[in-house]
């Protein structure tokens, strides 16, 4: 889903900047080596809805052949201008993630940041499943890092945070209590709201709705394999330890990440 929220890629790189993009990236090098099964020693990389390519970015700073992929062209134009501006090189894709396929192939894939939500049927699902192993060689590995279902309904406060770079300041809010959920669908109609300053002064004030779907674990076991394309797939809680945590309910497991092996 490409909406005006989408179109502020400044804002929302500074706003999403507290990530841990190095760790966040060790644990999908890890993945690799761990459960992949690929005969030569390719070192390629495809971040999908990739907003500002931070995490292609950094395959990217390590040596990888890296590409960002994102439905909103203006997030595909930033992340290749701040990979220039680091030196760096990068292949930018303006698609649909939900049925794009890529004539390369690529040992690693990633969609991460709970980005998985904005697919919100079982078809888009099912065809992305396929789509992607397309685009991964035999034996490659595709990471979801997907929201944990403890938080698949919202508690009584707005889902906002700010983040400052600079001269700037963000505030992002990213669902509230009074948004709607459809039971027929599974989706919610989330509020979102960005604003920033610069130097005190606001030069950014948005509000829109977005419909995603959080998916619960049991869903996401079904259309794994309903789609066919994978051999095996595996659970973690986190992204962010490693060895990594077990997918449970003790606090420490905050997502739902999902990594599937491509058929051989």
């Amino acid at each position: 889903m490409a909406n005006e929220f989408y179109a502020h890629a400044r804002a929302y790189d500074i706003a999403f900047s507290d990530r841990d993009f190095k760790r966040e990236c060790d644990f999908l090098e890890w993945c690799l080596t761990k459960h992949g099964n690929i005969n030569n020693a390719d070192k390629s990389f495809i971040e999908l809805a990739a907003g500002p390519g931070k995490h292609a970015r950094e395959f990217a700073s390590r040596g990888w052949y890296s590409a960002a992929l994102d439905l909103s062209p203006e997030m595909v134009a930033y992340a290749a201008i701040e990979a220039r501006k680091e030196n760096l090189n990068i292949k930018t894709i303006n698609e649909d993630m939900s049925k794009f396929v890529s004539r390369k192939k690529y040992a690693l894939a990633g969609t991460l940041m709970e980005s998985i939500s904005h697919l919100t049927t079982n078809e888009q699902m099912i065809s992305h499943f396929k789509s992607i192993s397309k685009s991964l060689m035999p034996g490659g590995i595709y990471v979801i890092e997907a929201t944990h279902p403890r938080y698949y309904f919202p508690d009584d406060e707005p889902n906002q945070w700010t983040s400052k770079e600079g001269n700037n300041k963000v505030e992002i809010t990213f669902g509230t209590p009074s948004d709607s959920y459809d039971s027929i669908t599974q989706t919610w109609d989330i509020t979102t709201r960005m604003k920033m300053w610069e130097n005190d002064s606001l030069i950014l004030n948005t509000e829109e709705i977005s419909r995603v779907r959080w998916y619960l674990f049991q869903e996401m076991q079904m259309l794994i394999e309903l789609s066919g394309v994978f051999d095996k797939y595996w659970v973690y809680g986190s992204m962010f330890f490693l060895p990594p945590k077990e997918f449970d309910n003790t606090e420490d497991s905050d997502a739902m990440v999902l990594v599937m092996r491509t058929k051989q």
